[in-house]
């Protein structure tokens, strides 16, 4: 049974208590201090929609940031396509040559062709590599929102102590089994491992408070009689604050409507951009060469993955992922309209 003593349960991926490791940390503590400043210039300016609207310009700013990359992704990019002519004559020269010589051969002369017109195969990788990194840590930054953001750790704050303020017998009837459900859920979380997670303790309830969802407070307010009347502005706050254009962001979407958009748009847009990138590279790409079934084959299998991932992820991630994808066409589009005057007469 779960009593109001300290319970030791043992909790792994809990998303409030996860933290990240030695790498990321630094790097979730930079962006979240940085994203804690937009977001408290945001809800100096709006009622609603704030950790959404904070999410949308904490985007452009790191694609702002990522541009110089970018621009340099997408002339190399283009600068293959219109090379790739010239690569296929190159292959072409050692088609039907198995042997180790003729391969080695084919891969110098492919190389030096390349270094000779100022592309590199892999220079195209180097943006996804800056960027995976921020991406782990946007999904510590937005799962655990109210240990980086002052005005949701303050608004969960002031819900845990309303908590506290409820008889003990109250709260263990309308509280443990949320609590139970959330250490059932997770196992193995080195906080919860060393201290147990205790109903009489703010911060095990602050963590608690992430875990339910902003729905679930609907069941939860009836069962608290007249103690539920200080909770019903706090609530508002916290709903005000979290959910963008109806859907809460700290909180995975799920399958039900209206949070399966998130992922919905993800997948879509993540399509959109693939098939953009694909359209780009495979132009004058023999469609019997395996790199270009391979480039097929991700156009389709990166949509449903992103759309499969997002579903459990925090919602503000997948709409930084969907705007991020949203940004990443206009740039291409503009860019490949760009490059392909410039680069006209460069190719050697």
């Amino acid at each position: 049974m779960f009593g109001i003593e300290t319970v030791s349960v043992a909790l792994s991926t809990l998303p409030s208590v996860r933290m990240p490791g030695n790498i990321l940390g630094p790097i979730s503590s930079v962006m979240g201090s940085f994203y804690n400043m937009l977001f408290e210039g945001v809800n100096n300016s709006l009622e609603v929609g704030v950790l959404g609207v904070a999410i949308i310009l904490f985007t452009l700013i790191i694609k702002t940031i990522l541009f110089p990359l970018t621009l340099k992704q997408q002339k190399s990019s283009m600068k293959m396509q219109m090379l790739q002519p010239e690569m296929e004559k190159i292959k072409n020269k050692y088609k039907g040559k198995t042997d180790k010589l003729s391969q080695q051969k084919q891969m110098v002369e492919l190389q030096d062709f390349q270094k000779k017109n100022g592309v590199n195969m892999m220079g195209g990788c180097l943006p996804l590599l800056i960027q995976l990194p921020i991406l782990y840590a946007l999904f510590y930054i937005f799962q655990n929102a109210y240990v980086y953001v002052d005005a949701i750790g303050q608004n969960y704050t002031e819900i845990a102590n309303l908590i506290l303020q409820v008889p003990v017998d109250l709260r263990m009837e309308v509280f443990a089994p949320f609590a139970q459900e959330f250490v059932d859920k997770y196992e193995s979380a080195t906080i919860i491992k060393e201290l147990g997670f205790d109903l009489s303790r703010t911060d095990d309830l602050v963590m608690l408070v992430n875990y339910i969802k902003l729905d679930e407070w609907a069941t939860i307010l009836p069962q608290l009689g007249d103690y539920a009347t200080g909770f019903t502005p706090l609530l508002e706050t916290k709903a005000a604050i979290e959910t963008f254009l109806t859907i809460p962001l700290v909180s995975a979407p799920g399958l039900g409507f209206p949070g399966i958009l998130i992922p919905i748009f993800a997948a879509g847009t993540t399509f959109l951009q693939s098939k953009l990138t694909m359209s780009m590279s495979s132009a004058n790409q023999d469609p019997n060469n395996p790199a270009a079934s391979m480039t097929k084959t991700m156009t389709y299998m990166m949509p449903l993955m992103m759309g499969f991932f997002t579903i459990s992820m925090p919602a503000g991630l997948g709409l930084y992922w969907s705007m991020g994808n949203i940004i990443g066409v206009v740039q291409q589009v503009f860019l490949k309209k760009y490059y392909a005057k410039k680069l006209v007469g460069e190719v050697a």
